[in-house]
Protein backbone atom coordinates (compact mmCIF):
# COMPACT_ATOMS: atom_id res chain seq x y z
CA UNK A 1 0.00 0.00 0.00
CA UNK A 2 1.31 3.42 -0.94
CA UNK A 3 1.76 6.15 1.62
CA UNK A 4 -0.11 9.46 1.36
CA UNK A 5 2.94 11.32 0.10
CA UNK A 6 3.51 8.76 -2.70
CA UNK A 7 -0.14 9.03 -3.76
CA UNK A 8 0.08 12.84 -3.73
CA UNK A 9 3.28 12.69 -5.79
CA UNK A 10 1.51 10.52 -8.38
CA UNK A 11 -1.49 12.88 -8.50
CA UNK A 12 0.79 15.89 -9.05
CA UNK A 13 2.43 14.12 -11.99
CA UNK A 14 -0.96 13.17 -13.47
CA UNK A 15 -2.09 16.82 -13.15
CA UNK A 16 1.15 17.89 -14.85
CA UNK A 17 0.57 15.51 -17.79
CA UNK A 18 -3.04 16.68 -18.22
CA UNK A 19 -1.93 20.32 -18.17
CA UNK A 20 0.74 19.65 -20.81
CA UNK A 21 -1.72 17.83 -23.10
CA UNK A 22 -4.00 20.88 -22.96
CA UNK A 23 -1.07 23.28 -23.44
CA UNK A 24 -0.14 21.45 -26.66
CA UNK A 25 -3.64 22.10 -27.99
CA UNK A 26 -4.72 18.45 -27.93
CA UNK A 27 -8.05 19.15 -26.20
CA UNK A 28 -9.19 18.83 -22.64
CA UNK A 29 -7.43 16.44 -20.31
CA UNK A 30 -7.72 15.66 -16.61
CA UNK A 31 -6.69 13.16 -13.99
CA UNK A 32 -8.96 10.17 -13.88
CA UNK A 33 -10.46 10.04 -10.39
CA UNK A 34 -9.37 6.82 -8.70
CA UNK A 35 -6.57 6.34 -11.26
CA UNK A 36 -8.61 4.12 -13.52
CA UNK A 37 -10.13 1.97 -10.78
CA UNK A 38 -13.63 2.93 -11.94
CA UNK A 39 -15.40 2.55 -15.26
CA UNK A 40 -12.81 4.60 -17.14
CA UNK A 41 -9.34 3.15 -17.19
CA UNK A 42 -5.95 4.82 -17.31
CA UNK A 43 -4.62 7.69 -15.23
CA UNK A 44 -5.46 10.54 -17.61
CA UNK A 45 -8.77 11.21 -19.31
CA UNK A 46 -8.17 12.88 -22.68
CA UNK A 47 -9.50 12.79 -26.21
CA UNK A 48 -6.44 10.97 -27.51
CA UNK A 49 -6.17 7.63 -29.29
CA UNK A 50 -3.94 6.24 -26.50
CA UNK A 51 -4.77 5.23 -22.96
CA UNK A 52 -2.29 6.98 -20.66
CA UNK A 53 -0.75 5.34 -17.63
CA UNK A 54 1.49 7.62 -15.55
CA UNK A 55 4.35 6.59 -13.28
CA UNK A 56 6.22 8.90 -10.92
CA UNK A 57 8.44 6.42 -9.11
CA UNK A 58 12.10 6.34 -8.26
CA UNK A 59 12.49 2.71 -9.35
CA UNK A 60 10.08 1.75 -12.10
CA UNK A 61 9.09 -1.85 -12.57
CA UNK A 62 9.08 -1.56 -16.38
CA UNK A 63 7.46 -4.85 -17.39
CA UNK A 64 4.84 -4.66 -14.65
CA UNK A 65 4.02 -1.06 -15.62
CA UNK A 66 3.77 -1.93 -19.33
CA UNK A 67 1.52 -4.90 -18.51
CA UNK A 68 -0.66 -2.62 -16.37
CA UNK A 69 -1.01 -0.11 -19.22
CA UNK A 70 -1.86 -2.87 -21.71
CA UNK A 71 -4.41 -4.43 -19.33
CA UNK A 72 -6.02 -1.05 -18.66
CA UNK A 73 -6.29 -0.45 -22.42
CA UNK A 74 -7.84 -3.88 -22.99
CA UNK A 75 -10.30 -3.62 -20.08
CA UNK A 76 -11.26 -0.02 -20.83
CA UNK A 77 -12.59 -0.87 -24.32
CA UNK A 78 -9.55 0.70 -25.93
CA UNK A 79 -7.50 -0.92 -28.61
CA UNK A 80 -5.23 -3.06 -26.44
CA UNK A 81 -2.22 -1.93 -28.50
CA UNK A 82 -2.92 1.81 -28.02
CA UNK A 83 -1.46 2.52 -24.61
CA UNK A 84 1.21 4.94 -23.48
CA UNK A 85 3.26 4.64 -20.32
CA UNK A 86 4.42 8.13 -19.31
CA UNK A 87 7.22 8.21 -16.75
CA UNK A 88 9.00 11.01 -14.92
CA UNK A 89 12.77 10.93 -14.69
CA UNK A 90 13.35 10.92 -10.92
CA UNK A 91 16.65 12.76 -11.44
CA UNK A 92 14.74 15.86 -12.58
CA UNK A 93 12.75 18.26 -10.39
CA UNK A 94 8.99 17.79 -10.14
CA UNK A 95 8.49 21.42 -11.12
CA UNK A 96 10.24 20.89 -14.48
CA UNK A 97 10.34 17.13 -14.97
CA UNK A 98 11.96 15.13 -17.69
CA UNK A 99 9.17 12.94 -19.04
CA UNK A 100 9.26 9.99 -21.39
CA UNK A 101 6.54 8.00 -23.11
CA UNK A 102 6.78 4.30 -23.88
CA UNK A 103 4.47 2.86 -26.55
CA UNK A 104 4.19 -0.32 -28.58
CA UNK A 105 6.85 -0.30 -31.34
CA UNK A 106 4.31 -1.02 -34.10
CA UNK A 107 2.16 1.89 -32.92
CA UNK A 108 5.30 4.05 -33.01
CA UNK A 109 5.99 2.97 -36.61
CA UNK A 110 2.36 3.75 -37.57
CA UNK A 111 2.73 7.25 -36.10
CA UNK A 112 5.94 7.77 -38.08
CA UNK A 113 4.31 6.52 -41.28
CA UNK A 114 1.24 8.70 -40.77
CA UNK A 115 3.46 11.73 -40.15
CA UNK A 116 5.47 11.11 -43.33
CA UNK A 117 2.46 10.72 -45.66
CA UNK A 118 1.35 13.82 -47.57
CA UNK A 119 -2.12 15.14 -46.77
CA UNK A 120 -3.14 14.61 -50.37
CA UNK A 121 -1.23 12.19 -52.52
CA UNK A 122 -2.15 13.68 -55.91
CA UNK A 123 -4.84 16.24 -56.62
CA UNK A 124 -7.66 14.51 -58.43
CA UNK A 125 -9.78 16.20 -61.10
CA UNK A 126 -12.53 17.21 -58.66
CA UNK A 127 -10.02 18.73 -56.24
CA UNK A 128 -8.36 20.65 -59.10
CA UNK A 129 -11.79 21.91 -60.24
CA UNK A 130 -12.65 23.00 -56.67
CA UNK A 131 -9.35 24.89 -56.37
CA UNK A 132 -9.96 26.68 -59.68
CA UNK A 133 -13.47 27.65 -58.55
CA UNK A 134 -12.06 28.95 -55.28
CA UNK A 135 -9.45 30.99 -57.14
CA UNK A 136 -12.14 32.51 -59.39
CA UNK A 137 -14.36 33.28 -56.38
CA UNK A 138 -11.45 35.07 -54.67
CA UNK A 139 -10.88 37.16 -57.81
CA UNK A 140 -14.58 38.16 -57.87
CA UNK A 141 -14.51 39.15 -54.21
CA UNK A 142 -11.37 41.22 -54.72
CA UNK A 143 -13.04 43.09 -57.62
CA UNK A 144 -16.03 43.91 -55.40
CA UNK A 145 -13.83 45.14 -52.59
CA UNK A 146 -11.50 47.20 -54.81
CA UNK A 147 -13.07 47.88 -58.19
CA UNK A 148 -10.47 48.99 -60.66
CA UNK A 149 -10.78 52.64 -61.71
Amino acid sequence: MKGKSAVAKGKRFEDFIAKEIEAEGLGQARREIGSGSGLRKGDIYANLPFLIEAKNQKNIQWWQSIDQAKDQARIGNWDSQKWALVVRDPRTPETNPGCYAVIDMWQFLKLLKKNSEPLTKEPDKQFKYDLENLENAIKRVKKRIRPEV
